[in-house]
């Protein structure tokens, strides 16, 4: 599991809503996704841990690491590999009474938290929003230019996630990032592994100092 690398094409899903679900989520890592976050705000438990446990078989056949949104019982019981957490979550020392993999945390545009989060264990941080994102509509924008100073307080993988697509994506040329997060720009595009191709292309150019 810890072998995985939490480097590249990060994608984040929607809400389960049925077998196109997994059909989406196969044509992406298919067009290069690196690493899966199942999220679901709406889903009864025993939807989500179904859809989680599937998600799980389907990246180990890919061998790509596979995160779980908010709740480390529910990545325990599925076998994920890792647990994302935010600010209204538990904390890290709560997430590992439950759940021994990897802990990825929201840092928003907060330098501390991501310093703190780093001290006690997290596996990687995750900055944004940068742009405005319909995924999550209450997110807060923050200056991309934190991320100058980013690498000076962690040494541990950054991501940067929100709002980002083939035309904002290049507004990341210049930092010194891990990968780079996305939801919308793959599963709502009407071909999801052109889209995930093309995606992976600015980011392996971005995370390489390619640009």
């Amino acid at each position: 599991m810890n072998e995985k690398k939490l480097r590249g094409l990060y994608l984040v899903t929607y809400d389960y809503y049925g077998a196109e679900f997994y059909e989406k989520i196969i044509d992406a890592i298919e067009g290069g996704v690196d690493i899966l976050q199942y999220r679901d705000k709406t889903n009864a438990y025993s939807v989500k841990l179904q859809v989680a446990r599937k998600l799980t078989s389907i990246a180990a056949d890919y061998g790509i690491p596979f995160f779980v949104d908010d709740d480390p019982k529910l990545a325990k019981e599925a076998g994920a590999d890792g647990v994302h957490i935010g600010r209204d979550d538990p904390p890290i020392e709560q997430v590992r009474d439950v759940f021994n993999g990897l802990i990825g945390v929201s840092t928003y545009g907060n330098l501390e938290l991501a310093t703190e989060a780093e001290k006690k264990g997290a596996s990687y941080v995750a900055f944004g929003s940068f742009f405005h994102t319909d995924t999550k509509k209450d997110a807060g924008i923050y200056d991309i230019k934190i991320l100058e100073k980013a690498r000076h307080f962690v040494k541990i993988p950054i991501f940067v996630i929100g709002g980002i697509n083939l035309e904002t994506i290049t507004k990341f040329c210049g930092y010194s990032i891990d990968g780079i997060a996305v939801v919308s720009a793959i599963l709502a595009a009407e071909n999801v592994k052109k889209a995930a191709k093309e995606l992976k292309e600015k980011v392996e150019d971005i995370i390489n100092g390619r640009c």
